[in-house]
Order: C-alpha cells, then structure tokens, then sequence
C-alpha cells in the first residue's frame, strides 16, 4: 500500500476532527481553512460579522463568516453565496417552521425550488434527474444549507434530531423549476414575486413518490395526481401551520394539462374537490358531536395546500412530495455589485455528451 502523503495525512485528520465535534453530515468535507473561506467571501459584500439569520429553537446566530466555512464544506463555489443567504433567510422565517421538520420523528427533510435567471447562471439544473446526484450547485447549495442549520442550531441525531427513520434526502433535496418547458407561471410568480426576480423557496416534506399516469391525456394526469398521493399526505393552510404537498409535473404531463385549458388554480381546485378518504380506514376524531361520522372527507382543507411546479426533463414520470409541515417560504436572491466578473471566474461549465437521438 503506498504511503499518504502529508496533505492526505492532514486531511484526514480534520475530516476525522470535524466528524468527532459533530460539525459533518457524515460524509467528507473539505477543510474551511482561512484561505478557503476568505476566498468564499468573495460571493458576498457583507461583513463577516453580519448575521444572515438566527436558526433554532434558542435563536442562535448564523454569520456570513460561519455560512462562508459551511459552504467550503460542502463543496460550494464563492458566486453559490447569494443564494446561500436567501436559503438561510427562510430557514429563519418562522413560517418555515424549520425547527420542527429539523427535529421532528417525522424525519422530514429540506426541499428547494428555485427559480428566475440565477438557475442559469449557475447552471442549477431544472430538467432530467433535476433532484438527482451529478449536478454540482443542486447537490452543493442544498448540502450547505443543511450543514448550516445544523451547526448553528446544535442539531444531533438523537439529542435534537429524533427521527426516528432519518431521511437521506436531508443530504440533498434541490432542484430549479423547468420554467422555459412549463405552460404556467413560475412557481415564484404564483408566489407574488416577478418573473425576472430570482428566487429559492423552502418547504419541509417527509417523503415523496414518484409515479406513471395511466393515459397520457389531461383526464389521467389529475386523476393520477389524486390516486398517487398517499393518504398520510392531508394537508391544509392556516394561520398557525401550513401543511402543504407539492406535485412536481413533468413539462410533457404539463403541456397536456395545459391543453384542456386548465390554470394551476384551476388544478388545484379539481385536485381539493375530488380527493377524499373514506373515514372508515382511519381513526380520527370529529367534531360537532355526529352520532354518525360521514363516511368520507376531504383530503386538502383547501387550494392553498397544494402547490404546482414544473420540474424535469423528457419522460412522463411525475413526483410528489409531501407532507410539508411548514411553509412553503420564497425568498428573493440578492447580487453583489461584483457578480458579473465573479461569475466569469467561477462558473463551471459540464462537458457532458448527451446521447444522440434520444430526444428525437
């Protein structure tokens, strides 16, 4: 076996170091020295000492600085940075309810969307595998933010964090919305903001599913939307707590949607209208005193509850993801003055050859 050099002794070392104070996700890191996380810096005009959010139940401090060393550790690129302040600003708004979905034993994860001009420009990747492993600032930014929170707010695996399954998709759960291949408004827009803002929106699903519409036509895909949800995803909005899923529609499955004529309010309403749960299969308790529980009831309290994007590549699979016991939360990307030339150094452009044919 050859010898390891003492880069690779060191390395290790602090990779080991940083794994013993519970500072990893388990997998390996690259050291934040000073060097690395003055060069992360570089991605924002911010002081050091600038507080990006406070996580956790005790509310503790998240630094530019300490964000800078999570992102060297999880492999980000300095212009990621914009878009780590906007993950950490809604991972700090209460109607996140970031802190349950971090420790509940629902194990639930950290799911982001994110949208407008900065999905290109980093080339966060909104069509096939979107979700999947391969693309660097999809698997990055959400690595960071994870480590980020869970660094800050002190968050151990049965201290903390008591789910009781854990959930891989807490390592990585990003994708950009498809917006150029969907048929509706931006899933940003639908959220009040503008078609040219970019933006990252949080929610905190526990699982999710994928699944085959049995016909291709508008008709099959709500009904699959409906049939494919799991009964364990009811959901509701309302002043204290936001439950919602997402139904993430593949860009084929929307353009047939969007050929009945159907908005994504009006998806929302046939989705609502038409899912129900027969009360027989569940104990549940009802109100009004009924000396006979009906029979059946409605699946979403509302259209709120269920949120609509356009996410992946050729293919007719679909996912849900749900539920979500907090938000979703959007919130805008801010720039540096520098952008344009830090994206001209740091930009990463994949010198993958796609299959020939296989879009034809």
């Amino acid at each position: 076996m050859p010898e390891q050099s003492q880069d690779e002794q060191s390395l290790a070392e602090i990779n080991k170091s940083l794994y013993r104070e519970g500072m990893t996700d388990g997998l390996p890191v690259i050291p934040p020295t000073e060097e690395r996380v003055e060069e992360m810096l570089r991605g924002t005009e911010k002081p050091r000492e600038h507080v990006v959010g406070r996580l956790g139940n005790n509310e503790n401090p998240l630094t530019i600085e300490r964000l800078a060393a999570n992102a060297v550790m999880a492999g980000c690129l300095p212009i990621y940075m914009p878009v780590l302040e906007a993950g950490v600003r809604a991972l700090a708004d209460p109607n996140s309810n970031s802190i349950q979905f971090s420790v509940s034993t629902g194990s639930w994860a950290y799911q982001w969307i994110v949208n407008g001009p900065v999905r290109e420009m980093l080339d966060i990747e909104s069509g096939s595998g979107a979700f999947g492993p391969s693309f660097h600032a999809n698997q990055t930014i959400a690595r960071a933010l994870g480590m980020a929170y869970r660094n800050t707010a002190k968050i151990y695996p049965g201290e903390k964090d008591m789910g009781v399954m854990g959930n891989p998709a807490k390592f990585s759960m990003l994708a950009g919305e498809n917006e150029e291949a969907s048929p509706w408004e931006p899933y940003h827009v639908t959220h009040g903001y503008d078609a040219d803002d970019s933006t990252i929106s949080l929610a905190g699903p526990n699982s999710w599913v994928q699944w085959l519409p049995s016909e291709n036509t508008g008709e099959h895909v709500l009904r699959g939307m409906i049939e494919n949800t799991p009964s364990s995803m009811r959901a509701s909005s309302g002043e204290d707590l936001n439950v919602t899923i997402t139904h993430a529609i593949n860009p084929y499955n929307a353009e047939e949607l969007e050929k009945e004529g159907l908005s994504k309010q009006e998806i929302k309403e046939y989705i609502v209208e038409n899912s129900y749960y027969k009360t027989n299969e569940f104990t549940r308790t009802f109100g009004g005193g009924e000396k006979v529980p009906p029979r059946q009831v409605q699946q979403y309290a509302d259209v709120d509850a269920v949120k609509v994007a356009t996410i992946g590549g050729p293919g007719r699979i679909n996912a849900i993801f749900g539920s979500s016991i907090g938000g979703p939360v959007t919130k805008k990307i801010e720039f540096p003055d520098n952008w344009e030339s830090l994206l001209e150094e740091y930009s990463i452009e994949e010198n993958w050859v796609p299959t020939e044919g296989f879009y034809e």
